[in-house]
């Protein structure tokens, strides 16, 4: 049985394999694969003019293109190309952490007869695996992305297809996918959107041949600088907002720093004027008993008091100090 398999996959792919390049791995791996294939061989990339590879993105770049993409089964016509709120992301945190750095190879080594193709598996029992592959290309300042597979299952086990099973039973298996990620298999009907749409270059509508719902045409250079200029002004609030908490905290240590030498300056006053009734009283005509101990524990006291208050009166001046330069900046 694997046998007639192995021939029927040579059968659908020998044509390609004759007439082109082979393609250029990136990586692969049991849950991905990124690679190099000339674009001929992927239907849903616009074809023609050549494209602008190799193009070098930074790593967060690439991710905030490849994040901001989404994808649904299509619930009817009208609402093809339209994403709803609970639309879901094409790709988690953990599919990010796996193509963004692969992507950012690929189009850096890209030639302008190649695309990056990509494959995601994800084991959904025993003998299926869930799948998800498409393409990317640059043409001018025009990123297209080219969905050919959207969660779809498929056969992992080669003993299940048979002799009596049909050409496009051959397709739906991991191992034909792994060998065209740019071809769709089996019956599926999904759309794919991106998060500003007023950035997509062409119009989608329906179409018979080209499945304009499973591609799309971004101007990547206006997104990727409303993203950077979106995160400095989150890092500006961000920036303001600690700035604000760490002055508060300042000016509450000020303030109790301020409200401590008020009391202690009370507490001063209170001595001071002990100190003076104390020795007024020792010098009177008819003196009242008065122990020497304690005038002179009264004046340690204060002495030790206005220390403190200096010392106090010192922290506030610097404290103020340093909030009035950081304010300065």
């Amino acid at each position: 049985m694997q046998i007639v398999f192995i021939i029927l996959l040579w059968l659908l792919t020998a044509s390609c394999v004759t007439t082109v390049p082979s393609p250029r791995v990136i990586r692969e791996s049991g849950e991905i694969l990124v690679r190099l294939d000339q674009a001929k061989t992927c239907e849903l990339v616009n074809q023609g003019t050549p494209l602008s590879h190799p193009v070098r993105f930074t790593g967060e770049e690439v991710r905030a293109l490849i994040a901001a993409l989404s994808a649904r089964e299509k619930v009817g016509l009208l609402s093809s190309f339209a994403a709803t709120p609970e639309t879901p992301r094409l790709f988690n945190n953990h599919d990010l952490e796996l193509l963004g750095p692969s992507v950012q190879d690929a189009l850096a080594k890209a030639t302008p007869e190649e695309v990056v193709v990509f494959l995601l598996v994800k084991p959904a029992r025993e003998s299926l695996s869930l799948i998800t592959s498409g393409a990317l290309s640059i043409q001018n300042d025009t990123l297209s992305v080219a969905l050919s597979n959207f969660k779809h299952p498929v056969r992992t086990n080669l003993s299940e297809v048979g002799a009596i099973d049909r050409l496009s039973d051959v397709r739906e298996t991991l191992r034909y996918v792994r060998t065209s990620p740019c071809a769709s298999v089996g019956e599926q009907d999904f759309a794919l959107f991106f998060d500003t749409p007023h950035l997509l270059t062409e119009a989608r509508s329906g179409s018979l041949i080209r499945y304009p719902e499973r591609t799309l045409s971004i101007a990547y250079p206006a997104f990727l600088a409303a993203h950077t200029e979106a995160k400095l002004e989150r890092r500006e609030v961000e920036s303001v907002h600690s700035a604000s908490t760490h002055d508060t905290g300042e000016n509450q240590v000020i303030a109790e720093l301020k409200r401590r030498v008020a009391e202690l300056e009370r507490t001063n006053q209170a001595l001071t004027s002990r100190t003076r009734n104390s020795s007024s009283e020792s010098m009177s005509d008819s003196p009242k008993p008065t122990s020497g101990d304690s005038l002179h524990s009264d004046t340690d006291a204060q002495v030790r008091l206005i220390e403190v208050i200096r010392l106090l009166e010192a922290r506030v001046a610097e404290l103020e100090r340093q909030i009035g330069q950081e304010r300065g900046r």
